[in-house]
């Protein structure tokens, strides 16, 4: 992404590419709230609703997201709020927290700010504040084009870009009229700027604009509703109450995020502990899905990426910081070395010689590949377990019936025990398929494989590695006594640990790194089902009435799960997604359906 070429002078931050100002020098606190609280009337609607979706364009050093958060902090509402912006010039964190120190009484919100800003990378950014009463989603991207694969109703905008004689990008005729299709009936509008382009772009999209005083020395500000014919008002989706089905990575991730939504769930789950399937391994990589040419699955793993790393850092499952990927096998190393010719922000991909890689793994390497100092070695176990900290979780349970009745599910299970909800989110990995089958549920296709992981000894050659390698397998540096290799790949979905698994991860290797492995090696490790779809993407969204599929992570489950859950969440409660319609297509579970509908209308 670009750099923004901002630098503080005189007390206030500048802009030298627009040659612009960031917010008022005589008070950019006040002149936030006179212009974007004030001019929306902001404080009476956080009181009088339960939920509000406040958009901006041009999310800058935050200010105004923390005026916002100071505002609902101080109003007593129990209101929750889906702030979404956009941004084609992120600040980094410390400049945009240096901008804002003179508003001292922002300082804990601004320090927050600070710890978890989002990376430069071109995607949305989700974060959560005030106990998950917040939901920022910041699109990194250019606003016009962001707007157009985004699909909300925003009560509220604040119209925020740099002025318009130099910023005309953001304050365009096109840009007027994707607001107005995303904006709810009455919603109003504020801007500092009365520049004629604006009045009559505002007022071609639908808007009743109105002038006001302005800030300090400016004579006038602008506002404006927004209550044409064509304006839907924002339905939110009736009281809801969740069962979920399983209680791995993926049932803690669901119900990670209807916390944050604030929906009531519980957790059923079969097996007689949590986290008993893959999540249970004792360490897994935290990684994006990167691509030599654009898509939307790239754009998904990027934004939840983004999401999972931070969320690791705040639970501290982080067991290791930094990756190596190796130019190796060959078809991998090919597709690296393409991305290697393209711009890539450097914490996820920085190309290294053999010799740098060495230094960085302390272990002789004799292959190329990417230093991804982004990357992340994490519990998953305890990563599951602490998702699930706050929510009810049943364990050893046998579902014998599934009914519904007068619009509620009612699930009977072993024990005689009965529990009814207004959704179900199947999130079961790869007992998915049989259940379908049992409950005569629509059906997919589904592959069921099983993956094994062989855990070194401690006196090999291999165990001096300080780092985690990829390279079509991957191995991790010695963590409380356990170097993990992975992973097989079974069709036969055994549960054994097998010599033929080992000698296979051990295969994986590198040559150079085989050959500080001994010949006879007595190897343990770990064995756990997974589940696939058609085409290798997870399944995420409503399946059957309101029976929702949380399921075929794949090998990036731990890097996508936690957003998704999220993602997932916000579609039952009928809020903001927070995700491009084109990635919300790749991971819908009806979509082979629907691409076989299209192929037939094609003939």
């Amino acid at each position: 992404m670009p750099e923004p070429d901002a630098k503080i002078t005189d007390g206030v931050l500048r802009s030298g590419t627009f040659g612009d100002i960031y917010f008022s020098a005589e008070n950019g606190l006040a002149e936030t709230r006179h212009v974007f609280i004030d001019g929306t009337n902001l404080e009476n609607r956080i009181k009088s609703h339960a939920h509000l979706v406040i958009a901006e364009t041009g999310f800058g050093t935050g200010l105004n997201f923390l005026a916002v958060l100071d505002l609902l902090e101080k109003s007593g509402s129990d209101c929750r709020i889906d702030y979404i912006s956009f941004e084609a010039y992120p600040l980094d964190a410390t400049t945009a927290f240096e901008a804002r120190k003179p508003f001292a009484e922002l300082h804990n919100n601004s320090a927050q700010l600070k710890e978890v800003w989002p990376e430069r990378w071109a995607c949305a950014h989700h974060r959560l504040f005030l106990q998950d009463r917040v939901h920022l989603h910041v699109h990194f991207s250019d606003a016009l084009t962001a707007m157009k694969q985004l699909d909300f109703k925003a009560d509220v905008w604040f119209l925020d870009g740099f002025s318009p004689s130099k910023n005309t990008e953001l304050w365009s005729e096109e840009l007027f009229l994707q607001i107005a299709r995303l904006s709810a009936q009455n919603a109003t509008i504020s801007s500092f700027s009365v520049a004629a382009l604006v009045k009559e772009g505002l007022t071609k999209a639908g808007f009743k604009i109105e002038k006001k005083k302005g800030f300090g020395k400016k004579r006038e500000m602008l506002t404006a509703r927004y209550n044409t014919i064509s304006a839907a008002p924002r339905n939110l989706s009736s009281e809801k109450n969740v069962i979920i089905i399983g209680a791995g990575i993926a049932g803690a991730s669901i119900a990670h995020g209807l916390r944050a939504t604030n929906i009531p769930h519980i957790i059923l789950e079969a097996a007689d502990t949590i986290a008993s399937g893959s999540s249970g391994n004792p360490a897994g990589l935290q990684t994006p899905q990167l691509m030599a040419a654009p898509h939307p699955s790239m754009q998904m793993s990027l934004a939840c990426f983004s999401y999972a790393r931070q969320l690791a850092l705040t639970q501290n499952v982080v067991l290791d910081k930094g990756i190596i990927s190796l130019h190796h096998p060959e078809k991998q190393g090919m597709r690296q070395k393409k991305m290697a010719g393209q711009e890539w922000p450097e914490d996820l991909v920085k190309a290294a010689s053999a010799h740098q890689l060495t230094q960085n793994a302390n272990l002789e390497l004799q292959t190329e590949g990417f230093i991804q100092s982004a990357g992340q070695l994490i519990d998953p176990s305890k990563l599951t377990y602490q998702l699930l900290d706050k929510s009810e979780v049943k364990t050893g349970i046998t579902i014998t019936a599934l009914s519904k009745k007068q619009g509620i599910w009612e699930l009977r299970t072993s024990n005689g025990s009965i529990h009814t909800a207004t959704d179900i989110v199947l999130a079961m990995g790869s007992a998915l398929p049989q259940f379908l089958e049992q409950f005569s549920l629509p059906s997919l296709k589904l592959q069921v494989t099983s993956g094994q992981l062989s855990f070194l000894p401690s006196n090999t050659k291999l165990s001096t590695l300080e780092c985690s390698l990829q390279y079509g397998g991957y191995v991790t540096p010695m963590i409380e006594g356990i170097q993990a290799l992975g992973a097989s790949f079974d069709l036969s979905g055994t549960m054994q640990l097998t010599k033929k698994a080992h000698l296979h991860n051990i295969s994986l290797l590198p040559t150079e790194l085989q050959k500080l492995l001994p010949d006879s090696l007595e190897l343990t490790g770990r064995v756990s089902r997974r589940l696939a779809s058609q085409d290798r993407g997870p399944l995420i969204g409503d399946w059957h009435d309101t029976i929702h599929l949380f399921s075929a992570l794949g090998s990036r489950g731990l890097t996508n799960a936690p957003l998704l859950g999220l993602v997932l969440a916000r579609k039952i409660a009928n809020r903001p997604s927070g995700l491009d319609r084109d990635i919300m297509r790749i991971i819908d579970p009806h979509r082979f359906s629907i691409r076989a509908t299209r192929t037939n209308y094609r003939r």
